[in-house]
């Protein structure tokens, strides 16, 4: 890590940022290494929104063609992986508003079938231990995929992309305090779905 002045502000060099600095400078190989840094996170993030995986591997490519074509606009004062998610976001969201071809609400008809567990046992809420079943986390899974979108991409971007509230914040242009509220909504109507499939013991 190193860090250089801009405006007397002290600007720390993170390992994303040196690398934009070669990639700026001409050595391409650098921007190879961005993409294998990023490449499974942004098409994990995309596959899940649009659910679909041949347009999830374009969309990834068109991110990262942006990123390249638009890196020297880059501002050093911000994280790179916030203005990168921001850039995935907007391709993404795109997507969505011109092909609105799935179901996004957990009240339609068109649902997912009711996930079946062959022990017929039902599951406590007990935390880690629910989490760590793959049946679970496939059950789970699909019913964040039935949230409206405005819901179900600040789940993915919290607990999947992992970034804080003021990062999601940044990348969707939401308010803060909107962001807090609709995370907390999401995983609400998460939390009624599961009851009603008889998921979680009372």
């Amino acid at each position: 890590m190193k860090t250089f002045s801009s405006k007397n502000r002290k600007i720390v060099l993170d390992d994303d940022k040196i690398l934009i600095e070669k990639i700026l400078k001409g050595k391409e190989s650098s921007f190879e290494e961005i993409m294998r840094k990023y490449n499974k996170r942004i098409f994990n993030f995309t596959m899940r929104m649009v659910r679909d995986e041949q347009v999830a591997i374009e969309l990834t490519q068109d991110f990262f063609i942006k990123i390249f074509t638009k890196l020297h606009k880059y501002n050093f004062e911000y994280k790179f992986s916030t203005w990168a998610y921001r850039i995935c976001y907007n391709l993404v969201i795109d997507y969505i508003r011109k092909n609105q071809t799935y179901v996004d609400s957990l009240d339609d008809d068109r649902a997912y079938k009711k996930y079946a567990y062959a022990n017929k046992h039902s599951i406590k809420e007990d935390g880690a231990d629910v989490l760590e079943r793959e049946e679970v986390k496939s059950y789970l899974w699909k019913t964040v995929n039935l949230l409206p979108i405005k819901y179900k991409e600040l789940i993915l971007l919290r607990y999947i992309q992992e970034l804080k509230y003021d990062e999601i914040s940044e990348v969707t242009s939401l308010p803060i305090g909107t962001v807090k509220n609709r995370i907390f909504k999401a995983k609400d109507l998460l939390r009624k779905e599961i009851e009603k499939d008889g998921m979680l013991e009372k």
